[in-house]
């Protein structure tokens, strides 16, 4: 007799959008032209915070997904980054 494995399969679906919000995210904190932003009057990091913090959110909900773990941690590891980036220059 075969003997089937029994491999947990992945799927493309909402957890792989934190990957996609992950990258946004970070292509928008280097989008900044020396003061200006692309038109945006917040705070270019408040908005990226907030998008890693979605992302980090999505990630851990839907681990199931392709990327979804991948993208928690870079949002935690970028969200960690600006702090202690933020705690140095003050």
């Amino acid at each position: 007799m075969a003997r089937t494995n029994n491999i947990d399969t992945k799927k493309c679906g909402i957890g792989t959008s934190a990957l996609i919000i992950c990258i946004v995210s970070i292509i928008f904190s280097f989008t900044s032209l020396g003061e200006k932003s692309i038109g945006v009057r917040f705070p270019v990091m408040v908005i990226s915070i907030i998008l890693f913090v979605i992302a980090i959110f999505i990630g851990q909900k839907y681990k199931e997904n392709y990327f979804a773990k991948v993208g928690r941690n870079i949002g935690i590891f970028f969200i960690f980054l600006i702090t202690i980036l933020t705690v140095i220059n003050l």
